[in-house]
């Protein structure tokens, strides 16, 4: 399952990502998103949690500030199917 998240630092890295969300996400891949500005970019998430804990820890994270910005999580509505099935 995907997931876009806003708010971060220029110097945010794939790595202190994963280890900051994997309490909250059983985080596949990550992949940093640095056109337009330099010192916010953005992150698409590929994460194996079912929807339902997905969409439970974005309501807890949504807002909460990490490193004096404010984050955003979203869940992109048009996902292929076999993202939401089961291993």
């Amino acid at each position: 399952m995907q997931v876009i998240l806003r708010g971060l630092s220029g110097d945010d890295s794939e790595a202190t990502l994963a280890d900051w969300l994997s309490p909250f996400f059983e985080v596949q891949r990550i992949t940093m998103i640095r056109e337009g500005e330099r010192d916010s970019p953005w992150a698409l998430l590929e994460v194996a949690d079912a929807h339902e804990r997905v969409w439970s820890a974005c309501q807890r994270l949504r807002g909460v500030f990490r490193r004096g910005k404010r984050l955003h999580f979203y869940i992109p509505l048009h996902q292929t199917a076999r993202q939401f099935l089961l291993p």
